[in-house]
């Protein structure tokens, strides 16, 4: 499976895909999901677009089943 990326302007920027539990921003800062938002902290939390819009583009970074074992 290839890594997904979004950018502020593009397509997937205002919802957060299904399954995406993890993602890098542009410094490749490990951002985690919780419900609805996203930390790096686990004190600040913020919506998937602004966290795009902020510190995009962001990458995938969900662990697979694979690197999960």
């Amino acid at each position: 499976m290839s890594q997904s990326t979004w950018r502020p302007d593009g397509p997937g920027s205002f919802l957060a895909p299904d399954g995406i539990t993890a993602v890098r921003d542009r410094t490749g800062r490990l951002w985690t999901r919780g419900h609805t938002r996203w930390t790096t902290t686990g004190s600040h939390w913020i919506r998937w677009r602004t966290l795009v819009a902020t510190h995009g583009p962001v990458a995938d970074a969900t662990p697979t089943k694979e690197s999960s074992t």
